[in-house]
């Protein structure tokens, strides 16, 4: 057993276990009735904000008071035991795990069906991205984005009654999820990541998702709030602290980017092939006329001609419609086809004119292969692997959207209930303040009680109403941002108007609080965390992207193989394709591939081109650069990681502090409703003075806002360990399909 003396408050530790004792001195002062506690037991000091300590009387205080004879030291040590035996035990804090948990290999079966899920919003889900293959116009129309929701208001109109909005924490959460425009936000990224995985599956590059995820404002009765501060003690409880209402930063909505890259991007890569199939078609008007060279005779002609001594041509005219046809399909291998047909040879080149030029067409068909950049499936898919991972993350993204709404929205919820009871104990404050000048009037009416208490008791009287009129301000305040959290401003043509909130939950903290096992609970949250989830998702992208710049370092090295009918030798090879710089999945038309050459002939040919940087120092410093970004994205999931044992451990410290910090409260606020009561008991037997019973009313007020605050800071506690641990939606039993879909039951 260990005992010290502190400050005036003697701690004893037994058996892991601390209790408080009050110290001899400063209980007899106590029970002599020769002081008034000058702050609640465990209230914080107004200006230093260090726990209270009982506090001699001044000569004021000790006016008209009996003089009673110290408490001998069995007397004093025989109350002290009493009072030590009726304060609550408080637990002594956990030491720190000095061994980390380790990182689960897979996560939890709800993360994974979360990160698999391919749910699209049903109201907002765009229609004609994926056409039919029988519509043949389907791929030419442009997609349908439906308008933004504006919202309704059927649920609302079912919460309000007689024009005030009675809601309950699901209630809340439901209209949330329904019209909170962070969410919808977020229910747009689910469609971007779509309309990737279809732009990678024509040979596009991604556009990437957005990582932003809105926190909510913090409202009025957040850390250091006047809320809090309202609770302080003030030395002179009739004279009114005033809170600047004006300045608070309340209302601001807060951007985090969970992106792992920041930034910095990774390199483009090597050109993927166009996956999409596409027929290229031209036609065009021609007219040639013949010359007749210098020393020639002439004349006239209507067709095409050569003198057979070799004199000039005889001059004539020719109009025709020359035709190019093209079809070109990348493939997944790096393969590429081009097939081509024209007229154009037979007629600009041709020894003689031909009226139809359409009767001996130039064909080709040419195919390359790469051997090194650009060669082989994982190189040429990795847009489509990386476009179907981002729709895991989007779904990610949007659970930790929901998350982090929920846990906002429940904070608003509960602030607003505890600002309600404040607003309450305001109202009794004043009543009892009221109920003390009425009876000291009538006192001093019939002479028995000095004027000036009169004055003192009107003052009282004046201060509380100042402290109800904030207290009302502050609940109003909390009103407007829970309001504007729930429901859009497009909602307001939907639902019936409504004055007031009026929160019917209430916060109901356990008498004892069930074991945490911190290992237990590190461990799911690990397994649990989406935010955590999409983090090593997003390393998986870069590993995808590093294998890219990686190829891209290689020499170009393609085979191809060409035939042709009626044709010239083929034009050089000329990569086909999307190109991974742009990103804009833009083809490359070919050249005519027949210009010139025999009028009859079947070509063949094959060959292998080389492309070979000396130096190659761009390709290089962009795949080393992918690769340290890539080392930093996993570091960077590394840190989240202990974010995210760090975030559990220190939810449970607060959790397990909130409870000992209520369970002192409701002590103190109980402790001072006994000394009001003595007081007011001493002041009709007249060993007491108005004074005391003024400070002891106004303490018992400030005692029951710090009960409501302790009760308060739990409720947040607990739902910061909820979040932490991943599992606020299913502790509101909400689920990801309905709230994608924009309900929930």
């Amino acid at each position: 057993m260990r005992m010290e003396i502190h400050d005036g408050v003697r701690r004893r530790e037994e058996n892991g276990v601390v209790r408080r004792v009050v110290a001899v001195g400063a209980l007899a002062m106590v029970l002599s009735g020769g002081c008034a506690l000058a702050q609640a037991p465990g209230a914080a000091n107004a200006q230093t904000g260090q726990p209270g300590s009982l506090q001699s009387p001044t000569p004021e205080q000790q006016q008209g008071l009996p003089s009673v004879g110290p408490l001998t030291a069995e007397q004093a040590r025989a109350a002290a035991e009493k009072v030590d035996s009726s304060l609550p035990d408080l637990p002594v804090p956990p030491p720190i795990n000095g061994a980390q948990v380790p990182m689960p290999a897979a996560g939890s079966a709800s993360l994974e069906g979360a990160a698999n899920d391919k749910t699209e919003p049903a109201r907002d889900q765009v229609t004609g991205l994926r056409p039919n293959f029988l519509g043949f116009l389907g791929p030419y129309r442009r997609a349908y984005v439906p308008p933004l929701f504006p919202g309704n208001g059927e649920r609302l109109n079912g919460l309000i009654r007689d024009g005030k909005l009675y809601i309950s924490l699901h209630d809340a959460l439901a209209l949330v999820i329904e019209d909170n425009l962070e969410v919808q936000v977020e229910r747009y990224n689910l469609q971007l990541a779509e309309t990737d995985v279809v732009r990678a599956a024509g040979g596009g590059s991604t556009r990437g998702v957005d990582y932003n995820i809105a926190e909510s404002p913090a409202g009025v009765g957040g850390p250091g709030s006047p809320l809090l501060n309202s609770s302080q003690t003030s030395t002179n409880p009739i004279t009114p602290t005033i809170d600047d209402l004006t300045s608070l930063n309340s209302t601001a909505v807060t951007e985090n980017s969970l992106s792992e890259t920041g930034t910095q991007l990774y390199s483009a890569g090597p050109n993927i092939p166009y996956f999409d199939p596409s027929l290229v078609g031209e036609a065009g008007y021609l007219q040639r006329s013949d010359i007749v060279t210098i020393g020639g005779d002439t004349g006239t002609g209507t067709g095409t001609g050569s003198s057979a001594s070799g004199n000039a041509a005889t001059p004539g005219t020719l109009r025709y419609v020359s035709t190019n046809i093209a079809y070109l399909e990348g493939f997944s291998t790096g393969t590429q086809l081009e097939a081509t047909v024209n007229n154009d040879s037979q007629v600009i080149y041709g020894s003689a004119s031909q009226y139809n030029p359409f009767s001996t067409p130039t064909t080709s068909v040419t195919v390359t292969q790469p051997l090194l950049r650009g060669f082989g499936r994982g190189v040429n898919l990795r847009y489509l692997r990386i476009a179907n991972l981002n729709r895991k993350v989007s779904h990610l993204l949007f659970e930790q959207q929901l998350i982090d709404t929920i846990y906002g929205t429940s904070r608003l919820y509960y602030d607003l209930v505890s600002l309600g009871e404040n607003v309450a104990v305001k109202e009794e404050a004043l009543r009892a303040a009221r109920k003390l000048y009425d009876d000291d009037r009538d006192q001093v009416e019939v002479g028995a009680l000095a004027p000036i208490e009169l004055t003192r008791a009107q003052a009282l009287v004046s201060s509380s109403e100042f402290d109800l009129v904030q207290a009302q301000g502050l609940y109003r305040q909390q009103e407007v941002i829970l309001r504007n959290e729930l429901i859009r401003p497009g909602v307001a043509a939907f639902h019936t108007p409504f004055t007031s909130i009026i929160p019917t939950d209430r916060i109901t903290v356990p008498e004892t609080l069930e074991p945490l096992n911190v290992e237990a609970l590190e461990a799911e949250a690990l397994a649990n965390r989406p935010d955590l989830a999409q983090a090593h998702l997003q390393v998986k992208t870069g590993e995808i992207s590093v294998q890219g710049s990686r190829n891209n370092a290689l020499a170009q090295l393609n085979v191809y193989g060409n035939v042709q009918t009626r044709g010239s030798t083929e034009q050089n090879y000329e990569p086909l394709g999307s190109s991974a710089a742009a990103g804009n999945g833009a083809i490359t038309i070919p050249q005519n591939l027949a210009l010139g050459g025999l009028r009859t002939a079947t070509i063949y040919q094959a060959g292998v081109q080389v492309t070979l940087p000396l130096r190659n120092r761009i390709a290089q410093a962009d795949a080393a650069r992918d690769t340290i970004q890539l080392r930093q994205s996993a570091a960077r999931a590394e840190r989240f990681e202990d974010q995210v044992r760090e975030e559990t451990e220190n939810a449970v410290i607060a959790l397990q502090t909130a409870q000992a910090a209520y369970d002192a409260a409701v002590a103190s606020r109980g402790y001072q409703q006994q000394l009001l009561d003595a007081e007011r008991d001493k002041l009709a037997m007249g060993q007491s003075t108005n004074l005391l019973v003024i400070q002891n009313e106004a303490y018992l007020a400030q005692a029951k806002s710090t009960e409501i605050v302790a009760r308060s800071n739990w409720e947040k506690a607990r739902i910061a360990l909820d979040r932490a641990l991943g599992n606020l939606l299913e502790k509101n039993r909400i689920t990801l399909d309905d709230a994608i879909n924009g309900h929930t039951n």
